[in-house]
């Protein structure tokens, strides 16, 4: 979840090896500390081309999608995307006021294995740059709960000794679900562009992935329609 890396263990040691990265980085090339965003910028650049075990094949940007030889599954995956984002009204093509900065854009492709290991879906997503959002301008409130893990251990013993039923659901376009309080702009995406609107931004008129306040209006949004269900928060957990 953007902005929220608690209790997840894969995001915290992430962040541990990027923070690692930077003050070796400084430490050996005398940068200021005012130098601190660019040189986390320059590790997550590097580290995002380095190939890994777990994903030696998703390409890691538009380029390397088009020009791969499953460039059609991956064109129909962005297609997909782009008319998500259609039918579910995200964006409008304005004109940037003055004084506002668009933020940018990119895709991040990924695929879904069936349990074999064969790949099964090819997933294109349009992600916000929320790196480049300054706070207090385009965003205020980032903060998201997370479930603790004993919260769920107990539901699980509760569940398996009263032989009960257990449901689980998953919503998807999560982040599609809710609309920003700030006025956010977003550049429109390369190759995508409107045809003689090329000079037109995207006001956003619902949250989407890697903005930095999309986790808590999701929260929000979820918190509301639960308890009109009459669900209780644990205020423990």
């Amino acid at each position: 979840m953007p902005g929220s890396p608690n209790q997840n263990g894969v995001v915290e040691r992430r962040n541990r090896t990027l923070m690692d990265m930077v003050r070796s980085m400084r430490s050996n090339s005398k940068l200021p500390e005012s130098l601190w965003n660019e040189a986390l910028k320059m590790i997550v650049y590097i580290l995002n081309r380095v190939p890994t075990k777990t994903v030696p094949k998703t390409p890691f940007e538009l380029w390397n999608a088009i020009s791969c030889k499953e460039s059609n599954l991956w064109y129909d995956a962005m297609k997909d995307e782009m008319n998500s984002m259609a039918s579910n009204g995200v964006w409008n093509l304005v004109e940037l006021i003055d004084g506002a900065k668009a933020i940018g854009c990119k895709w991040v492709f990924k695929t879904k294995k069936d349990s074999l290991g064969n790949i099964e879906i090819y997933k294109a997503r349009v992600i916000a740059k929320g790196l480049t959002q300054n706070e207090g301008i385009d965003y205020k409130e980032t903060f998201s709960p997370v479930s603790k893990k004993d919260s769920l251990r107990i539901i699980m013993t509760l569940v398996a000794h009263f032989d009960l039923e257990l449901q689980q659901m998953d919503v998807k376009t999560t982040f599609l679900n809710e609309n920003p309080k700030e006025e956010v702009y977003m550049k429109q995406l390369e190759g995508f562009s409107s045809s003689g609107g090329e000079h037109l931004v995207c006001k956003l008129k619902t949250s989407i992935y890697g903005l930095k306040q999309a986790s808590h209006q999701w929260y929000l949004k979820f918190h509301d329609v639960i308890s009109s269900f009459g669900f209780v928060e644990n205020i423990m957990d």
